[in-house]
């Protein structure tokens, strides 16, 4: 089965010098992101599938496609268990 990770809620973000930001308004959650984390928090937009992630991850980082696809994976993982998206 093919899943689409999706953002969840409405979320405010604000950069800094640690990472990214993000505070889920329906949870009241502060999570604090790093770049890589950010941009596949911000791959999971209901229309890209995790292996897609790890296509983009893989070809912006120069990760081999299997290390890729696993921090990927992982990465979703936690964003879902952290409530910041949907699986």
């Amino acid at each position: 089965m093919t899943s689409y990770p999706l953002r969840r809620g409405e979320v405010f973000r604000e950069a800094g010098p640690e990472g990214t930001a993000i505070y889920e308004v329906d949870s009241d959650g502060l999570h604090v992101l790093n770049a890589s984390a950010l941009a596949i928090w911000e791959l999971c937009d209901g229309q890209t599938t995790i292996d897609e992630m790890a296509t983009a991850i893989a070809e912006l980082t120069g990760l081999e496609i299997e290390v890729a696809a696993t921090e990927v994976a992982a990465t979703v993982d936690i964003l879902s268990q952290l409530g910041l998206v949907d699986v």
